[in-house]
């Protein structure tokens, strides 16, 4: 490192110090806390990232400003791999130490000790690349610099998205390394080129509907709730790009009319909006933009996303009594899951390939936070695998990826996408099926990689998804939301002093310490067969979120509160 190098780092270091009573934590979707808190350790993660991209022999990684479905005055970091998925639990972990190492001289001999250990890291001819992105926050950019400064601080070359959904984020670092990429998948390195993967690929894939479908006459109009955060800018840039596409079988329709409604004008982040609140509270969104309320909520076809775009889940109002009805990241495995499940059946029934096609292994994971009749459902209906892991982004993403070859994951939250395996992409990929349905069955499967992003949950590539299944399918809303009937259920949070007093098992199933709450939460339940109740410390704040279920709602509010209290009398909340 050149003198002047090491001279701004060294600035870096000590204008934005470690407070001496501060402790950073890595939670399941990296670094949150209130932004007054984060300086320091953008400084040090646009240094490490540096360094973790030197280590892979100079290709890219990335990091995201964004506290995604927070309120406005938290802020955070999320790292992206080369791979496009989070950082493993190696470099998580070396996140974490150089975050909390006060002593500017402690941070220089950290990396300088993690250069000597490496030999990618040793060698003067590798280089490094890091990318950018944020959300619309006001402190956002602040941070973002910090990064950027401190990266090209140790010699990287820094490439600054500026406002990104962070899927987009950790497409383009999926994207910039493309030597890592699946044969399906062709390099699309940036913003634009994110958008026409996504389009170009729902297109083809609504293209892949039967002659005798009947196509519909009329525009189809989705309203997207953006939670007043990033997504609402590339939602209308979606939405322009769609408005130049035709639906097929001889339509001059568009294929889908994308309203874009909460943008960062137009009311506070993630307040009373968004995914997030839609799916907890199980309430429409308020819509701050200037439409009216009953035009809006009263639509057929409602999505929200949450403020940094990772989530989506979709509602409406029953045309029938106004019900609001929730479709989240439960129905969406569902759908996913069954497609991809029958598509593949269709191939398997080929009489070409039916001895000699090998069986791709699908599944679906979920957390404890799914529906009881939708775990139901995948296993009595769909005919496929399920899996429970730890609640967090990194945990159902490395499940679905260590155990199938077509792993859908959702977490009830609308957060999830589908993972592709390289046996799958080798196997569909000499398909040579017979019939005319199998002809079809695999331009799908062969489409899906191309639409789904892989590398991390997706709130727009979702949205396309489920759009086009069910355009295929010819189904409604009410339709998809006939698959399973939901248990009724309650979600509550409580603040405690120290959220790691709660130790859990595994999958956050069962409480182990203190052993008093299990007991009570036990309790609780006894007396009812499908009453089930959980309490999980939070992943990104000092908070015990409680979920519980039951035969009716009143049941499920009843549980959730006697939870809230005995949380409250257990663990000091």
């Amino acid at each position: 490192m050149s003198g002047s190098r090491m001279e701004e780092v060294e600035r870096l270091l000590r204008r934005y110090p470690v407070d001496g009573t501060q402790i950073y934590d890595y939670g399941t979707a990296g670094f949150r806390y209130e932004a007054s808190l984060l300086p320091c350790v953008a400084v040090r993660i646009g240094l490490l990232s540096a360094v973790h991209s030197k280590a892979l022999g100079g290709d890219a990684v990335g990091v995201m400003i964004t506290a995604s479905h927070n309120g406005a005055p938290d802020n955070g970091l999320k790292l992206a791999d080369a791979t496009g998925g989070m950082w493993n639990a190696t470099w998580e972990s070396k996140a974490v130490v150089v975050a909390n190492l006060k002593q500017p001289s402690r941070v220089l001999r950290y990396l300088s000790d993690l250069s000597s250990s490496s030999s990618s890291l040793s060698s003067s001819s590798s280089s490094s690349v890091v990318h950018v992105g944020r959300d619309t926050r006001d402190h956002s950019p602040a941070l973002a610099q910090l990064v950027v400064r401190a990266a090209r601080a140790m010699g990287a070359t820094v490439v600054d998205h500026g406002l990104l959904t962070t899927p987009q984020l950790h497409h383009v670092v999926m994207h910039a390394n493309a030597h890592l990429l699946p044969p399906l998948i062709c390099p699309r390195r940036n913003e634009s080129g994110y958008f026409e993967t996504l389009c170009h690929s729902y297109q083809a894939l609504l293209h892949t509907t039967p002659l005798n479908y009947l196509v519909p006459l009329t525009e189809r109009t989705v309203w997207v709730d953006c939670a007043c955060g990033v997504g609402y800018d590339k939602v209308v840039r979606l939405n322009r790009m769609l408005q130049c596409l035709k639906l097929p079988v001889g339509s001059n329709s568009p294929l889908v009319n994308l309203v874009a409604v909460n943008g960062p004008a137009d009311g506070p982040l993630n307040e009373h909006c968004g995914a997030e609140h839609v799916q907890k509270q199980r309430l429409p969104p308020r819509i701050y933009s200037d439409i009216t309320t009953e035009n809006s909520t009263n639509t057929p076809y409602f999505a929200s996303l949450d403020g940094d775009a990772d989530r989506i889940v979709f509602h409406y109002h029953d045309p029938k009594d106004g019900t609001f009805c929730l479709l989240d990241g439960d129905k969406i495995a569902a759908l996913l899951s069954a497609f991809c499940q029958e598509e593949l059946n269709v191939l398997y029934a080929d009489s070409h390939n039916s001895n000699n096609t090998p069986i791709l292994k699908c599944g679906v994971v979920q957390t404890a936070y799914a529906n009881g009749a939708s775990t139901k459902y995948l296993k009595d209906v769909v005919n496929t695998s399920v899996l429970i892991a730890k609640t967090g982004v990194k945990y159902v993403h490395a499940a679905a990826h260590d155990n199938f070859n077509v792993g859908v994951y959702f977490e009830a939250n609308g957060h999830g996408t589908i993972l592709f395996s390289s046996s799958y992409h080798e196997v569909i990929g000499q398909m040579k099926p017979t019939t005319e349905r199998a002809q079809l069955a695999v331009r799908r499967l062969r489409l899906l990689p191309s639409l789904v992003n892989q590398s991390v949950g997706d709130a727009l590539s979702n949205l396309l998804l489920v759009d086009a299944i069910l355009f295929l399918q010819q189904w409604d809303m009410t339709r998809w939301q006939t698959m399973y009937r939901d248990l009724p259920s309650r979600q509550q949070k409580v603040k405690v002093p120290d959220r790691s007093m709660i130790k859990t098992n595994d999958n956050e199933t069962k409480v182990l310490a203190p052993a008093s709450l299990q007991k009570a939460l036990d309790a609780a339940c006894h007396g009812s067969a499908e009453a089930r109740c959980f309490v999980r410390p939070s992943g990104t704040e000092n908070a015990v979120r409680i979920y519980a279920e039951a035969a009716t709602q009143r049941q499920a509010d009843d549980l959730a509160s006697e939870a809230v209290i005995v949380v409250q009398r257990i663990c000091g909340g």
